[in-house]
């Protein structure tokens, strides 16, 4: 019977670590808020906490990554049945954003198991200037 009861509580106390230990997901309303050209890397940790990964290679640009897996809800840890309770409807997601020099966003790209994140529309304004050889 003690077994039975510690047997219980240690799962228990695992589903709730779980839980605690789960960092914030990445909301859509999050990533609507990056800006290339104007988000620093201060904002984005702001937003979504610190990255999983963090690299800077030889030219200067900065790779940050943030990879979130949104836990089971609680049921799901209940031997057997715990499919029935959403076992199996986990979501996994990823942010890598990529800062140049200037410590600034440069390129971005969101994925979502669930396909719930999308980038945030954004207007890119270019000027082209053409060189003639015509002469007056």
């Amino acid at each position: 019977m003690k077994m039975k009861i510690l047997l219980c509580a240690l799962l228990f106390s695992s589903c709730l670590t779980s839980w605690a230990a789960a960092p914030r997901t990445i909301t859509q309303a999050n990533v609507n808020q990056i800006r290339i050209g104007q988000t620093t890397e201060p904002e984005l940790v702001q937003l979504f906490g610190t990255p999983t990964t963090r690299f800077v290679d030889l030219r200067g640009h900065t790779s940050l990554d943030w990879f979130r897996s949104v836990p089971m809800p609680i049921g799901a840890y209940l031997p057997l049945v715990g499919e029935l309770f959403g076992g199996l409807d986990i979501e996994a997601q990823q942010l890598a954003v990529v800062l140049g020099p200037n410590g600034r966003v440069v390129h971005y790209e969101v994925h979502s198991s669930k396909k719930t994140l999308q980038p945030a529309a954004q207007t890119v304004t270019t000027t082209t200037v053409r060189k003639t050889n015509y002469s007056k």
